[in-house]
């Protein structure tokens, strides 16, 4: 083992390859970036030896960090360097990305259709990140299928996953009657028939891959005022769904701003804050509790 091995060290930001990078929100990844150059790097990433070359280093956790340092200018950034082969190094990165946030259903899937294609079994796979070994197959089973509609549904929340391989295995006329009695049961609810609608047309104009459609295709189906008023009915939904959660926000944006006016206002918590050495404040937290009175 390396004398550095496990220990925090500083290494050359151009020496470090990302093996297993992700899309990244860019307004939450600059308010990281603002962040770190107002406090400091808060976490060290972490990574491992190339194998190939011993002066390289791949990428297990910290992209977004990483990525940060190089927009600020740094040529080094702190790192551990664990003592793992490519293999581990690797799922170690897939299961940091899925356990410390909830990723986007696309990302999710992707996770596991990469998973599976490495030779993991669906059980090995569910233990790695947290879903049973039946939850996996199902998803495996639609993503060899093609149904990424179908799948993102399910993972939102929209439709029962198992709903969503009935449906998959139905013709256009089989999958409304899969809707319909499903919706019966009680299995789906309200605007969630909307969705899964929406879904189903999609699938028949378009096929379960997104393909253009077929001359055959176009003859099939026109649409009526029935289908126009639903097209309406489908856009008033959405607006209603992103004006309520703009107030789920508002509403969770404003509990955190008490808790933390009350956390300032009480001079134990300052002073035990004081004496961690941890005197800088993010401003927007500072603005805050001054308007409180409290610094």
């Amino acid at each position: 083992m390396n004398l550095e091995t496990g220990k925090v060290v500083m290494i050359p930001v151009d020496a470090i390859t990302v093996v297993n990078p992700r899309i990244r929100n860019k307004k939450i990844h600059r308010e990281i970036t603002e962040n770190i150059q107002r406090v400091g790097l808060k976490r060290p990433i972490e990574v491992r030896r190339m194998s190939n070359d011993p002066d390289r280093y791949a990428l297990v956790c910290g992209q977004g960090r990483l990525e940060s340092y190089k927009l600020l200018g740094q040529s080094e950034i702190p790192a551990i360097i664990l003592d793992v082969d490519a293999e581990t190094g690797y799922i170690m990165s897939v299961v940091e990305n899925v356990a410390r946030r909830t990723p986007l259903a696309s990302e999710m899937l992707s996770q596991v259709d990469m998973l599976r294609k490495k030779g993991y079994s669906d059980a090995e796979i569910g233990k790695k990140i947290g879903y049973t070994a039946s939850w996996v197959n199902m998803v495996g089973t639609l993503l060899e299928r093609g149904e990424k509609r179908l799948l993102c549904a399910a993972e939102a929340g929209h439709i029962p996953l198992h709903l969503a391989i009935d449906i998959s295995r139905a013709s256009d006329g089989e999958a409304q009657q899969l809707l319909l009695d499903a919706f019966n049961s009680g299995e789906i609810k309200g605007k969630k028939v909307t969705v899964i609608r929406r879904i189903l047309e999609q699938r028949a104009r378009v096929g379960k891959r997104g393909t253009e459609p077929s001359e055959k295709d176009h003859k099939r189906r026109k649409l009526s005022p029935e289908d126009l008023m639903k097209l309406y009915q489908r856009d008033a939904d959405k607006h209603r769904v992103i004006l309520v959660k703009a107030e789920r926000v508002n509403h969770s944006l404003l509990i955190v701003n008490q808790i933390f006016r009350e956390l300032f206002a009480d001079r134990g918590f300052v002073d035990v804050v004081r004496a961690e050495g941890l005197v800088t404040v993010p401003q927007p937290l500072a603005e805050s509790a001054s308007h409180g009175g409290l610094i």
